[in-house]
Order: structure tokens, then C-alpha cells, then sequence
């Protein structure tokens, strides 16, 4: 009988230890694998991209997809860098050169990141005057493609027509395609007090040298001490208000206009 319950409780431990192996192999992969789509990768980018510089910084297990992830970059090009996804016995099932590389994606993201550093430095400066949870920079992209009617107007660069490596001029950049996104909290929510952030906002950009040709702007009450929104959702908004319309002489009026085509751009996109 003691026998029995050895073998049945072996058993047990057998099956018990196979389940986790199966778990941790889902979720973590495993060593062999690993090894294989390393490999996999080397064979691949010397075959297929031999001119390219090319190594394997890392691979790493996706447990959503059940495949290898190889990050791919260049010694010598910046903005060549790429990734392959890898089955679990080694095969090279996507590769994503033409879609980041030649595509434009990965030299547009550098420039944006510049952008985004560059505005970062104003937000979170000691000195900056207003409570803000966010606020961020970006270089806008206009697809070559857009469709007539679109709400948001026409600017940005167009990523198809950048250059590979190429040094730019971010913030010559920035005066047609700089973007700024900001939430600001105040307890005092009117258009009078929006149109005074706005103007010191751009006094603020224009000391720093920072251009931008259009804000999505928000002055709402301050938030709870969680950084939720407060209930009261009073609030004024305006999407893409450009630059050039941030001026003393009827600010308020053009203001007041811009909230009204942002409520009901609002109301027609979720409709």
C-alpha cells in the first residue's frame, strides 16, 4: 500500500513539475529557443543585409505571440535598427526593415524625440509657473494619402520624404510641423484666464527659442491628489490652435470660436 502511495504521489510530482515547465516555457520561453532564434537572426541579417553593419543587441519571449523578438541595429546608421520575430524552432516569420527603415518611421522618431526633449526641458523646469500632469512635444506627420475632409488641419512633415541619417534643423522643423499638447490646472476656468496662459505660454516658447505652429490646449480645475480629473469637468479645450492666432488683439474671440469647433468635432467623431 505504502508503495502505491510512493508511485501515486511520483507520478503526481512528475505531472505537477510538467505543468510548470509548460507554464514557464509559455510565458518565459526557454533556453534552446532562445539560442535557436539567436542564431536564426545572426544567419539572417548577414544573408539578407550583408552591406548593413548589422548585430543582434538583444532577443527576447514574447509570451502574447508565443514567438522570439530580435532587436536588430547598425554599427554605423542611426536610424537603422529593426526587429525580426522568430518562431520557436528558429524560422524568421517578419521583418520589419521596410516598415521602420525605408519607410522613414525610424528617422522621424528621432527627429520627434529631439522635439519631445527639447519642450521637456520648458515643463519641467524649476521655474515653470503653471501645474500641469500633461504636457509633452511633437513633430506632426502629415500622410501623403490624407483624406479630403479630415478635421485636423494640414500640417506636419511627411515622413516619406525624409532622409536616412540626416542631421535636421529640429527646431526649423518645428515652425511647420511642432506640435504642443498641455493640460493646465487652475482654479479660475474662463476664457479671460485661457487667453493669458495661452499668450504666456508662447512668451515662454519664444524665450527659450522653441517654435511650435499649433497647441492642443486645456484649462480645467485642479485635479484630485490622485491626478484624476475633478468631477466638476469644467474644463476649456481647443485642439490644434495655431501659433499665429496666439495674440493679445481678440484672442478671447478666437479662442471662444476654436472651443466651439473643438466640442462639436467632438460631438461628430463619436457619434
Amino acid at each position: 500500500m505504502k508503495k502505491i502511495i510512493k508511485i501515486i504521489a511520483g507520478i503526481t510530482a512528475f505531472i505537477l513539475i510538467g505543468i510548470l515547465l509548460f507554464i514557464a516555457n509559455g510565458l518565459l520561453g526557454n533556453p534552446i529557443s532562445k539560442g535557436l532564434a539567436q542564431q536564426s537572426a545572426r544567419k539572417y541579417i548577414e544573408k539578407t543585409y550583408p552591406d548593413l553593419d548589422l548585430e543582434v543587441q538583444r532577443v527576447n519571449y514574447s509570451f502574447k505571440t508565443g514567438t522570439y523578438f530580435a532587436y536588430v541595429r547598425s554599427q554605423t546608421s542611426l536610424d537603422t535598427h529593426f526587429d525580426l520575430d522568430i518562431s520557436l524552432a528558429g524560422k524568421i516569420l517578419r521583418d520589419s526593415y521596410e516598415n521602420h527603415v525605408l519607410s522613414g518611421w525610424n528617422t522621424w522618431q528621432r527627429i520627434d524625440s529631439e522635439y519631445r526633449i527639447m519642450v521637456d526641458k520648458v515643463f519641467m523646469a524649476p521655474d515653470f509657473p503653471y501645474i500641469s500632469h500633461i504636457n509633452f512635444g511633437s513633430i506632426q506627420t502629415i500622410e501623403a494619402d490624407r483624406e479630403v475632409g479630415s478635421l485636423r488641419p494640414a500640417y506636419g512633415i511627411s515622413i516619406e520624404d525624409l532622409e536616412l541619417d540626416k542631421k535636421y534643423d529640429v527646431r526649423e522643423l518645428a515652425k511647420t510641423a511642432g506640435h504642443i499638447t498641455i493640460y493646465i490646472e487652475s482654479e479660475e476656468v474662463t476664457m479671460k484666464k485661457a487667453s493669458e496662459v495661452l499668450l504666456h505660454l508662447k512668451e515662454i516658447f519664444d524665450k527659450e527659442e522653441i517654435p511650435f505652429y499649433a497647441i492642443d490646449f486645456v484649462l480645467e480645475k485642479p485635479r484630485k491628489d490622485d491626478g484624476t480629473p475633478n468631477e466638476s469637468m469644467e474644463e476649456i479645450r481647443v485642439n490644434d490652435f495655431l501659433y499665429s492666432d496666439i495674440y493679445e488683439a481678440g484672442l478671447e474671440e478666437r479662442l471662444t470660436k476654436a472651443v466651439e469647433e473643438a466640442r462639436y468635432n467632438k460631438i461628430n467623431t463619436t457619434i
